[in-house]
């Protein structure tokens, strides 16, 4: 495997887990890499589409999984050129070790570990569906804390559905939805 290609590692197989098993019509993975979580998702999924910005990792992802015949390689940052398909679920192994400078886009995630996340979910966010739900791996190093609080300004919530710990972190499993609209009481 080539340098730009993200190995699976405990955060993947975490996200594996989680993922292992959902159905549903249309899955998507932001920053796919190695396509492992790919080949998971297009067992339960119609269409999977992975993207990475690394054509590397994406022909390697592609000649690793052959029976992964229902998932669509795209090359590009985030989800940013997709459009007209809305997603049941959105699987992100974001970067989020915290960096002043992104030097290795598989690892480093911005200043404070987020900022990269925080682009994806951006680009994410008006491709969710309206029941779906976006899974994604955070580490305790990465500001989770102001990443979940920084949802409602893209109209999305957030909750921690697992933590566990490996070596000097925690990894901490996030799902993500839309944001309940208010009730609004239409009596005059």
């Amino acid at each position: 495997m080539g340098d730009e290609i993200y190995r699976p590692a405990e955060d993947t197989f975490m996200l594996a887990d989680a993922v292992d098993g959902v159905h549903g019509c249309y899955a998507l993975e932001i920053g796919t890499g190695s396509g492992y979580i790919a080949s998971i998702l297009s067992k339960g999924f119609r269409l999977v589409v992975a993207t990475d910005v690394s054509l590397e990792a994406l022909i390697y992802a592609k000649e690793s999984h052959p029976d992964s015949r229902n998932v669509e390689f795209v090359c590009c940052s985030n989800a940013d050129p997709i459009a007209g398909i809305s997603f049941d679920l959105i699987a992100i192994n974001p970067p989020y070790l915290p960096s002043q400078r992104i030097e290795d886009v598989a690892v480093d995630g911005g200043e404070q570990g987020i900022e990269v996340a925080m682009a994806m979910l951006r680009s994410a966010s008006r491709l969710l569906s309206s029941g779906g739900r976006v899974i994604m791996v955070t580490s305790s190093l990465a500001g989770y804390d102001l990443l979940l609080s920084s949802l409602h300004g893209i109209g999305l919530e957030g909750r921690v559905t697992a933590r566990k710990r490996y070596g000097f972190e925690d990894l901490i499993l996030l799902e993500i939805r839309h944001a309940a609209q208010p009730h609004r009481d239409h009596r005059a």
